[in-house]
């Protein structure tokens, strides 16, 4: 294949597809229906996460297309073998009469592999400064769509991943995954394993790999009959669409950036003791991070004559909420939806103390038997009511130590900075764990408009300025 243009600096040097191997065995699944978790995020964009790893040495790009591409195909096709859903396609339609949505795996199934190189500023790109997001979408694969004939019309690809070479710099790893087939958890479980394979071979891995991901839909209790109520809702809601989710459609080209904030043990520990004098709230550092970051939003928007009901959603793992408990192992989404719809203000507007402690209330709630479900017929339209309202929300978590899972050994190690560049569209905070500097913390990714961008910043070295 001749090389294409991707963008003014990228250009795609092989478009391939990587099959599960050895394929899976006779006995596994080959259908997996969507539960009511799955469908709860049915229809928002797909998670797209970029992994950048410096390199120096990588002097040209066939250094890499020889030498480690390979190896790197090699090692997706057998984490693929144990997590060979991902190869599969979604089925797309939810007309009444019509299959409800699966994902479905059948032989000579595969994930599509980009290989491009960039020549654009690996250091600019990788870094925690506002970045115009535009400059990303060349690093990021799409999820194709199938259709045609036949009983598999109306398709989608579950996953894409795409490498691209920064020559002298390093790479990029791109991944898009839809949402509705697998939460951040299942996400980490895939990563982990194919980082392990490729970091130390088949069978030196098998050793340090974690239990196989189970995939039998029976782990999922429905007794309530929240499949069918969450079909009959997004039926209902077809017509309207989520682009109440899509961010960047409300701005120019360009004009949406994104930027990472860190929060160290030390910051959040002083935060900790400011929220208790001010709330009597002893709140994790989830909590910390998040009410600093949802405040400053707030303000941000309101300094922009942009005034917000602050309303915040997050979610939480219901593996070990459920009755009986669902296995660790098991593959798909288990998050419930949680939200705080009003916090405490001053004549300042929504403080970091306020909103802290108001999500940390949200948290303890969660230790009540069955609360974590409680509101669950309610969570479709709970979805579209809180994109309609621009509430800010939460995209991935500390827990799943992405920097530690995505080690790929060798000259790559743990990549230098996780992004989940989605976040562009779905306006959520980005967490992850502090990926460097050995300082701890929390990272938190933020995606707005540039001229709320300068405000959040502001609020953000303010705070922390009066905490010293």
């Amino acid at each position: 294949m001749a090389p294409q243009a991707l963008h003014p600096v990228t250009t795609v040097l092989e478009q391939c597809h990587v099959s599960p191997s050895p394929a899976p065995v006779a006995e596994q699944p080959r259908t997996l229906p969507l539960t009511f978790f799955d469908l709860a995020f049915w229809g928002l964009p797909p998670v797209q996460r970029l992994f950048f790893y410096d390199n120096a040495d990588l002097l040209e790009v066939s250094d890499f297309t020889l030498g480690e591409l390979p190896k790197l195909k090699d090692s997706l096709a057998a984490a693929l073998h144990h997590f060979y859903p991902l190869a599969g396609k979604l089925t797309c339609q939810l007309a009444e009469g019509v299959a409800p949505p699966e994902v479905v795996f059948a032989h000579g199934d595969s994930v599509p592999l980009t290989v491009a190189v960039s020549g654009d500023d690996f250091e600019y790109l990788a870094g925690d400064h506002a970045r115009d997001t535009t400059r990303l979408h060349p690093l990021l694969p799409a999820l194709r769509r199938h259709g045609g004939g036949g009983s598999r019309s109306q398709e989608q690809d579950v996953l894409a991943v795409q490498v691209t070479v920064f020559p002298r710099a390093g790479i990029c790893i791109g991944t898009t995954l839809h949402h509705a087939v697998a939460d951040g958890s299942s996400y980490a479980h895939f990563l982990r394993t194919w980082a392990a394979i490729h970091r130390l071979g088949k069978k030196a891995a098998a050793a340090v790999m974690d239990a196989p991901p189970l995939f039998d839909r029976a782990a999922v209790r429905d007794d309530a009959g929240l499949r069918d109520a969450f079909l009959r809702d997004h039926r209902a809601l077809a017509d309207g669409g989520l682009d109440g989710w899509d961010l960047s459609r409300r701005h120019r080209p360009g004009e949406v950036v994104l930027a990472t904030f860190r929060f160290t043990d030390k910051q959040l520990r002083a935060l900790g003791r400011h929220v208790e004098s001010e709330t009597s709230a002893r709140c994790s550092p989830y909590a910390l991070a998040c009410g600093a970051a949802w405040a400053g939003i707030v303000h941000a928007r309101a300094r922009n004559g942009d005034p917000d009901a602050a309303r915040f959603g997050f979610v939480t793992g219901c593996k070990p909420r459920a009755r009986p408990p669902i296995p660790a192992s098991y593959f798909g989404n288990c998050l419930g939806l949680c939200r705080v719809d009003e916090a405490a203000s001053n004549e300042r507007g929504l403080t970091a103390a306020a909103a802290s402690a108001a999500i940390w209330r949200a948290i303890e709630e969660l230790a009540e038997e069955g609360r974590a479900l409680r509101d669950a017929r309610g969570w479709v339209r709970s979805v579209r009511e809180y994109a309609s309202a621009r509430a800010v929300t939460v995209a991935g978590s500390p827990k799943l130590r992405l920097y530690a899972a995505a080690d790929l050994g060798g000259a790559w190690g743990r990549p230098r900075k996780v992004e989940i560049a989605s976040v562009e569209r779905t306006g959520a905070l980005a967490l992850a764990e502090s990926g460097r500097d050995g300082d701890g913390g929390i990272e938190v990714g933020v995606a707005l408009p540039r001229a709320e961008m300068e405000g959040f910043r502001a609020f953000y070295i303010d705070l922390f300025d009066r905490l010293g």
